[in-house]
């Protein structure tokens, strides 16, 4: 009868017993579990204790708390997802689920696969459960691991342990550690309301992480064991690091970066004796660059697939929600292609097509060098509808791309005009003249566009075509806006970003000192990243302009940059494509093509195509990677 449970439950839940690698738990454990449908997650409801080493994996929601007695393992496999209901029934504020751990927990995720503690709930905030509460445990491994929602995190007493690679973010606290001896390494530990690292009468390794967007980064209640906190990486924390009311000792800090911040700037988000003359004092030694290597190691690899040519250069290229690629040529094709290299239809346009075709419901649509705008059905490539404008005398290379708003088609124009066409057949709605040749499309934020010329003017535009507010730049605009809460960024070709509010009023201005051409800023998060006609991809604090890095490409970028999955791609005009980890910077891939790279790829799933100057689009296969390289050893 036993057997029989842990079958039905295998493949989402497993406890894994008899004969062979982990024993049997007892059949009071057993008997609390359902009957598990295939797909579905297992639940554990009210006091559930695990009395025999304990595997899971699948999908698992905790209603209660479950409890593993000392001299077990919970060994919990990749990719599980263990979500805690909230309920509240001591009244306290926070929720009471949670995991009691007095043996040993063994939870090691990968890269592609990590293990996550989080809410059940469908608006999860932090505190809507309790803790991974551990007390003297000989053994706590977490790596790849998420733990989010929670009120104290991973709280542990009197316990040896590794955090490594892991994401602490939006708990109350991310850790409440007290007489431990714990490496923390390579984390990512951000938006915490309370402490990310919350520690007393420890000995802690505090190495290579990143600490940002947290109440507190790091809480030092009282009393250290030489613990070592170097090679982090600290940004927009209210305050870096606290000593808490009963820390009487002195603390110094080296080889940290605190912001990009001198010591006394620094200082001023480091709260001590300076603030509360009953406490002790920190000392720092800040490094003056971003620390490399830091937060969650990455890895991936590029296999190629297939190449397909055209007849001409191929610098854009599009992605329906199907999956299917549009790809416009130099040789004046427009070209509709699946995953598997295999071309579905082609037509002819009759000039270069150097911009991405703007794809929206059943429809494509495509400018070309000869100012004619395009409407095509996405099944089949046939021409519903054409229009074209006058010419001017800033005619020139590299259009501007198509933007659908609504039941409108927005069409920058060499000429200076912003037009507004119907999407059914093609006619003008309203028309705008801004002074100076359009090079890129419009950005939309909220019911507004953004827009700038190449007299370095900027402008916002109404529903109905109406100019709200301008600004002058000073210098040509050849890029799309990146849009934030705020309002916009826009990046002119001198290489100052220039951050703007609703009203066209300066918030922030940043000067790359870089030349900047046709890469676009791409906002993600909190952050926007720049890639340059220098030669670097730089990485920008999208509420001050601050620079968090930069690093180097291969050679001149003219390719907006592509966000996804937590990396960055980018390509270059030495035709490079490289990869890089979002956070901490780190190049991931660099792969070699035979020619320029002047627009961004898609990412599809595992799916990576790109056209280049070679007049081929190249098709790679994403590989994820396993878990890194990772130490056992504990400080």
């Amino acid at each position: 009868m036993v057997r029989t449970v842990v079958l039905i439950v295998l493949p989402v839940f497993s406890l894994v017993f008899s004969a062979g690698c982990l024993p049997q738990p007892d059949s009071s454990a057993l008997q609390r579990l359902p009957e598990a449908v295939p797909h579905e997650p297992v639940r554990l409801s009210g006091d559930v204790r695990l009395t025999e080493d304990t595997f899971w994996n699948g999908s698992i929601v905790i209603d209660g708390t479950v409890h593993l007695i000392k001299g077990k393992t919970l060994t919990i496999a990749p990719g599980a997802d263990i979500a805690f209901v909230r309920r509240d029934a001591d009244q306290d504020g926070l929720g009471d689920a949670g995991l009691m751990i007095d043996g040993e927990l063994v939870a090691v995720g990968t890269p592609a696969a990590p293990i996550r503690f989080h809410s059940a709930e469908a608006a999860p905030r932090p505190g809507d459960w309790l803790e991974i509460h551990v007390d003297f445990s000989p053994r706590i491994e977490l790596r790849y691991c998420e733990i989010r929602h929670s009120a104290h995190g991973l709280h542990a007493h009197f316990t040896k342990g590794v955090v490594e690679d892991c994401v602490l973010a939006e708990n109350i606290d991310g850790t409440r550690l007290g007489r431990s001896r714990f490496a923390l390494r390579n984390n990512l530990i951000e938006r915490n309301i309370g402490k990310g690292i919350n520690f007393r009468d420890s000995r802690l390794e505090i190495r290579r992480n990143i600490l940002r967007y947290n109440r507190v980064g790091i809480f030092l209640f009282e009393k250290d064991r030489d613990s070592l906190i170097q090679e982090n990486n600290f940004y927009d924390n209210d305050l870096h690091l606290r000593l808490g009311d009963f820390f009487t000792g002195h603390l110094t800090l080296s080889q940290n970066w605190w912001q990009g911040a001198a010591a006394q700037e620094a200082a001023s988000r480091i709260h001590d004796r300076g603030e509360d003359p009953q406490i002790g004092t920190v000392n720092i030694a800040p490094v003056d660059r971003w620390i490399a290597g830091s937060g969650p190691r990455d890895d991936l690899s590029l296999t190629p697939l297939w190449q397909q040519e055209t007849g001409g250069f191929v610098d854009m290229l599009s992605a329906g929600v199907d999956d299917t690629l549009y790809v416009g040529s130099w040789d004046g094709t427009l070209r509709a292609l699946d995953l598997n290299g295999s071309v579905l239809w082609t037509r002819p346009l009759g000039d270069v097509i150097d911009a991405a075709p703007a794809v929206q419901d059943d429809r494509l649509f495509v400018q070309t060098w000869g100012r004619r705008v395009y409407a095509l059905g996405r099944g089949h490539g046939e021409i519903l509808w054409q229009w074209s404008y006058p010419p001017s005398g800033t005619d020139d290379h590299r259009q501007g791309a198509l933007m659908t708003r609504g039941d409108l088609l927005l069409v920058p124009a060499w000429n200076g005009t912003l037009y507004a066409l119907s999407q059914d057949n093609g006619e003008p709605k309203w028309s705008l003249e801004l002074g100076a040749a359009l090079r890129a499309a419009p950005a939309l934020d909220r019911e507004s566009l953004w827009i700038g010329n190449t007299h370095g003017e900027v402008f916002k535009v109404g529903p109905a075509g109406e100019i709200l507010c301008r600004s002058n730049l000073g210098d040509a605009v050849l890029t799309p806006a990146g849009i934030s809460s705020e309002g916009p960024v826009f990046l002119t070709r001198d290489g100052i970003l220039n951050a703007l509010d609703q009203d066209g009023v300066s918030r922030w201005r940043t000067e790359l000192d870089e030349v900047c051409f046709y890469a676009a800023p791409v906002l993600s998060g909190d952050a926007m990243f720049v890639a340059t006609a220098g030669g670097s991809l730089w990485k920008i604090d999208t509420d001050n302009g601050a620079v968090l890095w930069r690093t180097r490409l291969s050679g001149p970028a003219y390719a907006t940059p592509v966000v996804h999955g937590g990396r960055v791609y980018v390509g270059d005009n030495e035709g490079t494509l490289q990869v890089f980890n979002a956070d901490s910077g780190a190049l991931l891939v660099k792969q070699a093509l035979p020619a320029a790279i002047q627009g961004g790829p898609a990412v599809r799933g595992e799916s990576l195509a790109l056209g280049a100057r070679d007049g081929a689009v190249h098709l790679f296969r994403i590989t994820p990677s396993v878990a890194m390289g990772v130490s056992s050893e504990v400080f």
